[in-house]
């Protein structure tokens, strides 16, 4: 038997730590998560009858009342193509549909509440400020495309009215041309017709020869009688009226420097009183 001292059991204890090489750390994913291997491990247990006993134990009661399960099996008369996609979304269309009213049904035999109650609110899955941003970006979108149409029918009122703008020339064209037409017409039916042109080409009417009798008339003055004056002679001399404005404003013309001096007013001193400058006349002379 060999009796060893404490300190060379410590001594090679210690030698055979520092021997052994470090395990490395098993390798994790980038994103902090182990792989699962593909491989079972050598310590599981396949254990069958375990198993059923512990499904036994977590599956529903064969005689448990539907409204805890709320489960409609469906079943499908024909067989789908399940590479043909309309008739895969139809078919999950009409089992849904199927199952919904079969379990209407149900509730209404069981007299069952199976709507949301009016004063009911859900949580909802994303935060209010999420749905505003949403909100924002949609009307965003929508003012957007407003602006878009409008400036589309800007474009299209623009093309418009310079076709209606064009279309107004033609006319307006058209009829000066139609009115210069009816008068060379007038005038070739007036020729045929034997009137008699005057001495610069326009057509001689029958009121022309009494024409300058009629204007002498007018013009013819009258005697007594002022041009402007419209009572026909009966003021002959001013009003009273008259006579006193003309006497406070005189009879017109230039007053601005009617009062503006010159050399001989300014050396005049005819009009001067020496008396009058004198100050005040009250106070004390010593």
């Amino acid at each position: 038997m060999v009796n060893l001292k404490v300190d060379d059991i410590t001594d090679k204890e210690i030698e055979n730590e520092e021997s052994e090489p470090e395990l490395e750390p098993e390798s994790e994913s980038e994103d902090g998560e182990e792989k699962p291997s593909t491989e079972p491990s050598k310590d599981a247990i396949y254990n069958s009858e375990a198993l059923l006993e512990k499904l036994e134990d977590i599956a529903w009661p064969k005689k448990i009342d539907w409204t805890q399960k709320l489960t409609i099996n469906h079943q499908q008369a024909e067989k789908i193509d399940v590479n043909d996609d309309l008739a895969r979304e139809l078919a999950f269309y009409t089992q849904a549909l199927d199952s919904t009213r079969v379990a209407l049904s149900k509730f209404e035999k069981l007299g069952m509440p199976f709507l949301r109650p009016q004063d009911y609110y859900a949580e909802m899955v994303k935060s209010d400020s999420h749905m505003l941003k949403i909100k924002d970006k949609l009307l965003f979108e929508k003012k957007k495309i407003e602006e878009a149409e409008e400036r589309r029918k800007m474009r299209e009122n623009k093309k418009i009215a310079k076709q209606v703008q064009a279309e107004k020339l033609r006319e307006r064209e058209k009829r000066k041309k139609d009115e210069i037409e009816s008068v060379k017409k007038w005038r070739k039916q007036r020729e045929r017709e034997g009137f008699v042109k005057g001495e610069k080409g326009n057509e001689v009417f029958g009121f022309e020869d009494g024409e300058d009798e009629v204007y002498d008339k007018v013009r013819k003055k009258r005697p007594g009688v002022a041009p402007g004056d419209r009572s026909g002679g009966k003021n002959k001399g001013k009003s009273k009226a008259r006579e006193r404005r003309d006497s406070k404003f005189g009879f017109g013309g230039r007053k601005a420097l009617k009062k503006q001096n010159t050399a001989e007013t300014t050396n005049d001193f005819r009009g001067f009183n020496k008396g009058e400058m004198g100050g005040n006349k009250k106070r004390k002379r010593f």
